[in-house]
């Protein structure tokens, strides 16, 4: 099994609920404080990576240190702690996802 994008593995600790898909490609939501369960399909251990579908709207808690993409395109590095920000070319609140 190789890790390459994957960032957790079967029984780590759940930091963030949000959607997280496995090497076979089945996503499910998953619950901060849980563990990272076996595969859904062959029940075997597996890595684990967030799903690019998940946002955050301006205004919330940044949980995770990291770069972070805005609907148009603008790119920020934001803190764990910080707030979300509106978008910084039009000042109004957008949506971020983890960018790359």
């Amino acid at each position: 099994m190789s890790k390459q994008a994957y960032e957790y593995t079967t029984d780590d600790i759940v930091e963030e609920t949000r959607d997280y898909i496995c090497e076979s490609g089945v996503t499910r939501t998953l619950e901060e404080g849980s563990k990272f369960p076996s595969c859904p399909d062959t029940e075997v251990v597996t890595y684990w990576k967030r799903s690019n579908s998940h946002s955050h709207a301006s205004g919330q808690e940044v949980l995770e240190s990291g770069r972070y993409v805005d609907e148009d395109g603008d790119e920020a590095f934001l803190e764990a702690g910080a707030i979300f920000p509106n978008c910084p070319k039009s000042g109004v609140p957008t949506t971020w996802s983890h960018a790359g």
